[in-house]
């Protein structure tokens, strides 16, 4: 009698699912000093003046790992990899809790929605900023409406590039 042993599917590589790509790329952005996390009041009372990207996520605490919001969680390893590859510094901003942000608890009244503000519209939104702490350019809807990690990826290169290149 003969035994068919059946092997199991292939499990995806670590190093290919979402949330193991922005551990890492969070984790080696950490080791080069690169990387900063906050929240709201944090990122109001101390505001980035050199040149690095912003990228404003759905949590609490501004970890670049978790994410009440699914284009967060898809973006975030996305924009991760492009500050590690540019070895330009990142903020992560955490704009808050679901409910705070979608208007539903507070009215609309989130100081990042304000239109003499950020005028943040949503999340994911990736700001670039120059040395002299002033945005010189934006991914808002363009992040939330990708789906593709691979285009998601080239968007954010180009920013970034173009962005450093107009310093050069």
């Amino acid at each position: 009698l003969k035994l068919l042993v059946q092997t199991p599917p292939l499990l995806e590589p670590t190093a290919c699912r979402p949330g193991a790509m922005a551990e890492a790329a969070a984790k080696a952005l950490q080791e080069k000093s690169l990387l900063t996390c906050t929240d709201v009041a944090g990122y109001a009372a101390d505001a980035p003046k050199e040149k690095r990207m912003v990228v404003f996520t759905a949590n609490r605490d501004g970890s670049p790992i978790e994410s009440w919001c699914p284009d967060c969680r898809r973006a975030l390893p996305m924009v991760l990899e492009s500050a590690l590859a540019a070895s330009v510094a990142l903020t992560v901003v955490g704009i808050g809790e679901r409910d705070d942000w979608k208007l539903d608890a507070r009215g609309g009244d989130h100081p990042f929605r304000a239109k003499d503000g950020l005028a943040l519209t949503g999340v994911p939104t990736l700001l670039l900023l120059g040395p002299d702490g002033r945005e010189v350019a934006r991914l808002g809807s363009e992040l939330e409406d990708e789906e593709d990690p691979v285009a998601m990826r080239a968007k954010i290169d180009e920013l970034v590039a173009s962005a450093l290149a107009v310093e050069a």
